[in-house]
């Protein structure tokens, strides 16, 4: 059995007309399954937690951006016996790229319909504190701190998106909020430990992102060494640069080609923490986690099972 978690409201509601587009097909070729559209922000990772209780061997089908994929792993239980599987429908969809996952929807449903392959990925884990609790928040994509926080955070506050979208210039909101973000950006001192040993000092810290996907933010390739299998998280370390250096490495990083410059620092690890001398913003595939001064990541090898 097929269930699809759709997110109807994705790329400004264009998701709603691709979902009657793919939902004729399943009718007309008479596919077993069932559909749940969100209504609001948090719902997908609600229905995530349903599906999961039912205990029940189906492949669960996410159709929207990285958020909504976002908020499904994080209501999974990774112990009950689902298939994931993932058709993009966002602006940025940083997991299907990464992934070689159909950028057309009508392919993606394609290719979940007609494979039995299974791939077993990996997700992460930030782990903050928010209004004094602790938060956990998987990620499937990326998590990071500073610059590339801000340029998440401001995306989703500005009427910019939704405009763009609509004239299917999504993408060009990442651009443009960060040219902003770039003139905005404020550096901060901090230390980051790496697998509880390696301790780094860093001045003015520009941002600190962690990977398990090599592309986010719509295609940077801040991670061209991240491996979504390998059980370890790939950090990309920006660090006591200008701004106008910030924004030729930005520029470099489309082509994954920022790693050779002075500031930039890549690691491999299982794990990292980083105490910031003053609030940062952080998030988790694009989704706001507020400002923090402590925050760590933490690798999950192996535990989700997707449909590839």
């Amino acid at each position: 059995m097929y269930r699809f978690i759709v997110n109807p409201n994705s790329r400004s509601g264009k998701s709603r007309e691709l979902w009657e587009k793919l939902k004729d097909r399943l009718d007309r070729e008479q596919v077993p399954y069932t559909a749940y559209l969100t209504e609001y922000a948090g719902h997908a990772r609600r229905l995530a937690e349903t599906l999961s209780a039912r205990r029940e061997p189906d492949t669960l089908v996410v159709l929207g951006g990285d958020g909504t994929l976002n908020e499904v792993i994080n209501g999974l239980s990774v112990s009950a016996p689902l298939t994931l599987a993932y058709i993009p429908s966002g602006s940025g969809n940083d997991f299907s790229r990464g992934m070689g996952i159909p950028r057309r929807p009508e392919k993606a449903l394609e290719r979940i319909l007609g494979s039995s392959r299974v791939r077993y990925v990996d997700y992460g884990i930030l782990s903050c504190q928010t209004s004094g609790q602790p938060l956990h928040r998987r990620f499937l994509v990326s998590s990071g701190a500073g610059y590339d926080a801000e340029v998440c955070r401001n995306i989703f506050t500005t009427g910019l998106k939704p405009f763009l979208n609509r004239l299917h210039l999504g993408k060009l909101s990442y651009l443009l909020i960060g040219i902003k973000q770039i003139v905005l950006c404020r550096g901060a001192d901090g230390c980051l430990t790496i697998d509880g040993v390696k301790k780094l000092p860093l001045k003015q810290i520009r941002f600190i992102s962690a990977h398990i996907q090599k592309y986010e933010g719509g295609g940077f390739c801040f991670a061209p060494g991240a491996d979504p299998a390998d059980g370890l998280l790939e950090l990309c370390v920006v660090s006591g640069v200008s701004r106008l250096k910030l924004t030729l490495l930005l520029t470099a990083s489309l082509f994954g080609k920022h790693t050779s410059f002075k500031g930039v620092r890549t690691y491999s690890c299982k794990e990292a923490s980083l105490s910031s001398g003053r609030p940062i913003q952080v998030h988790t595939d694009g989704e706001d986690c507020g400002l923090q001064t402590e925050i760590s990541f933490h690798c999950e090898r192996r535990k989700l099972r997707f449909l590839y």
